[in-house]
């Protein structure tokens, strides 16, 4: 059945009339709290006809999961809960109207959408007219939830970005999932294309689309900045300049080895424009990718950005983050201040083409990748956090 003749699901009253299977998941139980490696009570008996079970192998943590649970992001009525939204692992139930995907297929778990309004047709399902819903309402679409505590038989919030994966079994809805054929690259290879590598590479390529005479910027080199950078090597004839910004100087030694051709570490270097006016030769910066949302130092990219510039804003800080923009020097410049959500990706079209470049060589983002036991994750985003990893992904299973 398709998308355009699939009838609607009407809304019901969450039921956990009967049981369901035991399985194990990082709950978090207040912002700014600790994941506790738990078991929870996943309700596969109530599967929708559009939904799949999928056993997750490999989780990669987002700084967007780390957000959420923070004191400064997260809600207090969005928990207790469990997050994670950079899912892998292997389908082992499919609901009646599920037709493209099988019992056994090898699937990266992304972001939910209807695949029926006009952004979702039009190649665009990250501006699905239902995202906020499907996404970030940690719940279902129709206010329901699969999981619970098995002890109090209380529900916990799930369904972040309509998948919640940092649990060994999910239940998430078909248009979430995209399958990758055999022979399958080892499930902590796809975990990350999820989110992070694909909003960084879907940036450059879908939005900036630089040319070769062009100077591009990128601030913040973490995996999605490095993943910006990094696929700008699958292009014939990359832009002639590539400047890398960040806090870190083993992150902009990164940078310069994936094809940075200049770093500027920002703790030092607090006037931006002078030093991108030199190294732009007087031109400017013709399109930044911002992965971090500071505004100060955004501001100062303004300045240093080249006429009918443009900036790319993927990374958001606090949610009360706002970049002073003065409108006559927008109005002169041309200039171009926008917003991507996911890199502007249609995943079940763009992340298969990542992992073949990736296999091509052209697009080695396998080389930021550590692994951790699930059972390991405080010391994972302790990694993160002290800069000592740059992609952290989690194993569900050892072998």
């Amino acid at each position: 059945m398709t998308s355009a003749t699939r009838p609607q699901l009407e809304p019901r009253i969450s039921s956990f009339r009967q049981n369901g299977m035991r399985t194990d998941a990082l709950v978090l139980s207040e912002p700014g709290g600790k994941f506790k490696y738990k078991k929870i009570t996943l309700r596969d008996n109530l599967l929708e006809p559009d939904e799949c079970l999928v056993r997750i192998k490999a989780t990669g943590i987002c700084h967007t999961d780390l957000n959420f649970a923070s004191k400064d992001r997260g809600q207090p009525e969005n928990f207790p809960c469990v997050l994670g939204h950079e899912g892998a692992g292997t389908v082992i139930k499919v609901g009646s109207w599920v037709e493209d995907i099988a019992v056994g297929d090898e699937v990266i778990v992304t972001f939910t959408s209807c695949a029926q309004c006009r952004n979702c047709e039009t190649g665009f399902p990250g501006y699905c007219d239902r995202w906020f819903k499907y996404n970030l309402g940690f719940s279902r679409f129709d206010g329901t939830q699969t999981i619970e505590d098995p002890k109090s038989k209380k529900p916990l919030k799930g369904h972040f970005f309509g998948q919640s994966s940092f649990a060994r079994e999910i239940i998430v809805c078909e248009t979430a999932l995209v399958v990758i054929p055999a022979p399958t690259p080892a499930y902590e290879l796809l975990a990350p294309l999820a989110c992070g590598v694909m909003t960084g590479a879907g940036a450059m390529l879908n939005i900036v689309k630089p040319q070769p005479h062009q100077s591009v910027c990128v601030l913040g080199v973490g995996s999605v900045g490095l993943s910006a950078i990094m696929a700008l090597k699958t292009l014939a004839r990359p832009p002639r300049r590539i400047i890398a910004l960040d806090i870190l100087s083993s992150r902009l030694e990164l940078a310069k080895k994936y094809g940075a051709t200049h770093g500027i570490n920002t703790t030092y270097q607090k006037d931006l424009m002078p030093t991108l006016m030199e190294i732009t030769k007087g031109a400017g910066v013709d399109a930044t990718i911002d992965c971090v949302g500071l505004p100060k130092v955004v501001e100062q990219i303004v300045h240093g950005t080249a006429r009918r510039g443009r900036i790319v804003a993927v990374g958001v800080g606090l949610l009360t983050n706002a970049v002073s923009i003065n409108t006559f020097e927008a109005v002169q410049a041309g200039l171009v201040y926008q917003g991507s959500l996911q890199g502007d990706s249609d995943p079940k079209r763009f992340l298969p083409w990542l992992l073949k470049m990736n296999q091509q060589g052209k697009f080695p983002y396998d080389e930021l990748i550590t692994t951790y036991h699930v059972e390991e994750v405080a010391e994972a985003i302790k990694d993160i956090k002290e800069g000592r990893t740059v992609k952290a992904v989690l194993l569900w299973d050892t072998h």
